[in-house]
């Protein structure tokens, strides 16, 4: 996962760099060494490093969406300008062609509004994030009742939500999300990838919530999304948008839901038994894709 982007960042920044590198070997002059300031050298050389560290920093950190990608791009293109401005440091820029000094100022500039963008969806994302955290604060202070992988609430938290919400008499939605193949995911890239997958769907499902939503890690693989105050159709409509989201993270995820309305149920129900409801949709689903595949 973040391995092989930071993989690919790496392999577009090496590529671009050499190409440059060897056109302006082919048609610059070198300056002669009494002219190379090495002040200047090392300053545009520190910036350059910084630019790659901070693109590592995101690799590693966030996962995979339109944010992050903007952000990468902001960046390869801020260490581009900056790698351009350091050949100029060794290389005279007469000897080259004009276009190639209008390239020169273009990644920076371009590279800086990206970044700039980024940052502020980046910002927007983490504002609803931290209103989800504001909200439930005094319920995870109480309870701690928080996965030690993901940093989300575990099982014991839906349950007893949803217990609460049931008692107040008002419809819900609840909405479960399985990852298809993540036995296959922990064999063949180890549990640590395993884990970083499941950190990054936890944060992916979190910040695409309403600030009165719950999400928790139910089991190995599984996640439940608990919408409080949703129609049947908002449910179903929320259901297809996280699992679109999960999918841009390179993994597959069986999704299933079930609506509470609690006008119609002939008796009062327990948490336990709408989780049991839930759990049967999604064995249903499962169990049907081998005969859609035989049809």
């Amino acid at each position: 996962m973040a391995n092989g982007k930071i993989y690919r960042a790496a392999c577009t920044i090496a590529i671009t760099f050499s190409l440059l590198l060897s056109f302006s070997l082919m048609q610059a002059q070198l300056k002669p060494s009494s002219n190379i300031d090495l002040f200047d050298v090392a300053t545009e050389g520190a910036l350059l490093i910084l630019g790659l560290s901070w693109l590592t920093m995101v690799l590693q950190a966030r996962p995979d969406g339109n944010v992050t990608r903007l952000l990468i791009i902001g960046l390869l293109g801020y260490s581009l300008g900056c790698y351009m401005d350091l050949l100029d440091e060794f290389f005279i820029n007469s000897s080259l062609p004009t276009w190639f000094s209008w390239l020169e100022k273009l990644p920076t500039p371009i590279g800086l509004l990206t970044l700039t963008l980024g940052l502020w969806l980046w910002r927007e994302e983490q504002k609803t994030v931290n209103e989800q955290l504001r909200t439930r604060e005094q319920f995870f202070r109480q309870h701690q009742l928080v996965d030690r992988v993901t940093k989300i609430y575990d099982c014991r938290a839906i349950r007893h939500q949803l217990d609460m919400h049931i008692k107040r008499d008002k419809q819900l939605g609840l909405v479960m999300f399985d990852i298809d193949n993540f036995n296959d995911i922990n064999q063949q890239q180890g549990f640590k990838e395993g884990d970083i997958l499941l950190t990054n769907i936890a944060q992916l499902l979190s910040s695409q919530l309403r600030s009165q939503d719950l999400v928790c890690r139910y089991a190995g693989d599984s996640f439940i999304v608990l919408l409080p105050n949703a129609s049947n159709t908002f449910t179903q409509a929320m259901a297809k948008e996280l699992k679109q989201a999960i999918n841009q993270l390179n993994c597959q995820a069986s999704c299933a839901e079930v609506h509470y309305q609690p006008q119609t149920e002939q008796q009062a129900i327990e948490a336990n038994k709408l989780i049991s409801r839930l759990n049967n949709k999604m064995k249903q689903i499962k169990l049907a894709r081998p005969i859609a595949k035989a049809g």
